[in-house]
């Protein structure tokens, strides 16, 4: 719901035969009420604001059409005040924002706190990818530890094998430098996977991959920019829209995050 100030509160009665219950959204074309009508059936009421005669035209074209996968539009009423209001089917179950937005969260929280938990042991997963991701009764967790392996600062450039699946795998693998930050690499392939529906770079080869080329715009929000360019001195420790796993302590309320670890 937003946390902007509704016009009308709760039991108040501006549209008549209808008692607003709460408000539930608002937007640049109006504001969504939660209502029952007087004979106390559920309802949604939208009403308009700005541009209600663009919003009044659309609605009424769509006022008796009738779909199991349509909201159907009950009536268009006017208030005393001359203010137009649109009756229309409550549904009170999530929109698909909402469901996106937790399930994102959820995906990127355990990914972000496993390979948290590995680097903290000096352990490089070497191998992240979607299809090494599971979740059981909502609990995300990192398998296929086979190429993991314990990398110490001095073993960074000793690496002679390409190890990891091509599409996540972070640029230097192939001149065989490795550390944790391969690993916040491939977890921001599999982050801007989720967010676009596909991986950020193509190619066959670790060579045809777009070395210190961020696919999305450094004035994004997202910390995805810094983290897929090559140089690992470049990525982010922590990215600032990483969700928490749990509440923070009064001592620290950093979120865990791949490469969160002293360098």
């Amino acid at each position: 719901m937003s946390t902007k100030k509704f016009t009308f509160a709760p039991e108040t009665t501006p549209l008549a035969g209808y008692t607003i219950k709460r408000g539930i959204q608002r937007g640049g074309f109006g504001e969504v009420y939660y209502a029952h009508s007087d004979g106390g059936k559920e309802v949604a009421l939208k009403l308009l604001h700005s541009h209600a005669e663009v919003e009044l035209r659309g609605t009424e074209l769509c006022l008796n059409l009738k779909h199991p996968n349509l909201i159907s539009i009950h009536d268009i009423k006017r208030d005393d005040d001359g203010d137009v209001w649109i009756v229309m089917e409550y549904v009170s179950g999530a929109t698909l924002d909402g469901v996106l937005t937790e399930e994102f969260r959820n995906w990127l929280a355990g990914l972000a706190a496993g390979v948290d938990y590995l680097h903290d042991r000096g352990i490089v997963h070497r191998d992240l990818k979607p299809q090494n991701l599971h979740r059981e009764a909502g609990q995300v967790k990192i398998g296929d530890v086979g190429l993991s392996k314990i990398i110490t600062p001095s073993q960074r450039g000793a690496q002679t094998e390409s190890i990891g699946t091509i599409y996540y795998m972070a640029p230097e693998i192939s001149r065989g430098e490795y550390g944790p930050e391969i690993d916040v690499y491939s977890s921001a392939a599999i982050v801007y996977e989720l967010l676009t529906g596909h991986v950020p770079f193509d190619g066959e080869t670790t060579a045809e991959i777009p070395i210190g080329i961020s696919p999305i715009s450094p004035t994004s929000n997202l910390c995805l920019p810094r983290c897929v360019l090559c140089s690992p001195t470049r990525w982010p420790k922590t990215p600032p829209n990483a969700p928490r796993t749990s509440a923070p302590s009064s001592g620290n309320s950093t979120p865990p995050w791949p490469g969160n670890q002293p360098s």
